[in-house]
């Protein structure tokens, strides 16, 4: 299948345009993105912010064996 009959069947992708970008909702991409919307604000500007997880919700990962040792949830 080609690109134009992809096209023509589905038709063209949607897509959004933002500002910032950020990748990950772990606590260091929830906070980036939260201190970027207030200091938007304090100069009274609007800035358009996403934050992309591949996790099911914001902060999905953070119970990982690689941030927390998983021993204390066991005791």
């Amino acid at each position: 299948m080609t690109p134009q009959d992809i096209l023509t069947q589905y038709g063209p992708r949607e897509s959004m345009e933002y500002d910032v970008v950020v990748v990950g909702g772990g606590p260091a991409g929830l906070s980036t993105a939260i201190r970027l919307k207030q200091l938007a604000a304090e100069k009274a500007q609007d800035i358009s912010v996403v934050v992309l997880e591949k996790g099911s919700e914001p902060g999905a990962h953070i119970l990982s064996g690689a941030v927390l040792d998983p021993r204390s949830l066991t005791e």
